[in-house]
């Protein structure tokens, strides 16, 4: 029997098969991956503090993004950042609003692979100024407004932010500063008697913006002290006796008297204007001393008390004294 060898056709076909193999994977095409060009760089920054522009208040949004066709804009504030404009040709798109606040907004589009771009969700917060101060006290163009008095006004922010104040007080239009940074909407300046002021405010939040007021006027009246000047009568109820003295400024807080005990003697009554109280400290005239304290009336003038008279050290007369202005 002949013997046939099979071996060379094995090996052929094997060979074949192996061919076919590696030229059908080298025929077939590498698969093509595509990537969203997500949008960046958004103006305004994200968490960007900008003023509200009262002219129009417009705000022009700005983003990076792939050469497209068209770009969907979401924007408003928190809670309705809705979609507000398609077909976008350009990285850009101007939107108005009405008040300050935190915004909220973020771009879309299709590119041309089929691909969906969306950017994250950014944030701004867009600041109102404080409205501006109202001065409340002293009245515009009041007239006898204490001179220790305290100027009052009033402010609010629509954001909720702190407020600071500063305060211009001066005898022009123009009045200067006199007190920066103010927590509180009221100060007490110094001030001087029967004389025409002008004053303004001027409110501040954290972020810079700024208010005004108006400038308004008052007149001083005369300081507290004069009140407890002038011609008045001296009474001795307990001696059923009257007579008449004078007062004078001496300081700020004190007068002097003409005549005390009706003996042409001078002394000096110190007034408390805060606990309404008057005292002469222990006074001599020669052989003669007096000592008197007592209440003030700071409405009327009126001024009561008790006096001690001393001669040559031992006391001579104690009684009360009433002072009434003529």
């Amino acid at each position: 029997m002949k013997n046939i060898n099979l071996s060379i056709p094995i090996l052929f076909i094997s060979l074949l098969a192996i061919t076919m193999q590696s030229c059908k994977k080298d025929d077939a095409p590498s698969p093509t991956y595509y990537k969203a060009a997500v949008p960046a760089s958004p103006t305004p920054a994200a968490d960007a503090v900008i003023p509200l522009i009262p002219a129009g208040n417009t705000v022009i949004l700005k983003w990076e993004g792939v050469a497209t066709t068209t770009w969907d804009l979401y924007f408003g504030p928190v809670g309705s950042d809705t979609l507000i404009a398609t077909g976008i040709t350009a990285n850009t798109y101007t939107v108005h609003t009405i008040t300050g606040g935190e915004y909220r907004w973020h771009v879309e589009t299709m590119d041309a692979n089929n691909v969906q771009s969306k950017s994250v969700t950014w944030v701004f917060y867009i600041n109102s100024p404080p409205t501006a101060p109202v001065l409340t006290t002293p009245a515009a163009d009041s007239v006898g407004f204490p001179v220790n008095g305290a100027l009052e006004w009033s402010s609010s922010d629509a954001e909720g932010d702190a407020i600071t104040y500063d305060l211009y007080l001066g005898t022009t239009n123009t009045p200067g500063l006199v007190a920066a940074d103010l927590a509180d909407p009221t100060f007490s300046p110094s001030m001087v008697a029967e004389t025409e002021y002008y004053w303004k405010v001027v409110a501040k939040d954290a972020h810079g913006a700024t208010a005004t007021s108006a400038v308004q006027k008052f007149t001083t009246g005369a300081e507290p002290i004069m009140t407890f000047t002038g011609a008045y009568l001296a009474d001795e109820p307990a001696e059923a006796y009257s007579y008449d003295v004078n007062f004078t400024k001496a300081t700020s807080t004190s007068i002097e008297i003409d005549n005390y005990w009706n003996s042409a003697w001078v002394g000096v009554f110190e007034i408390d204007l805060v606990n309404l109280t008057y005292k002469m400290a222990y006074t001599e005239w020669g052989a003669y001393a007096g000592i008197e304290s007592g209440i003030i009336d700071p409405a009327t003038g009126t001024m009561t008390g008790t006096y001690t008279i001393f001669h040559n050290g031992a006391t001579a007369e104690q009684g009360v004294h009433t002072y009434t202005k003529k």
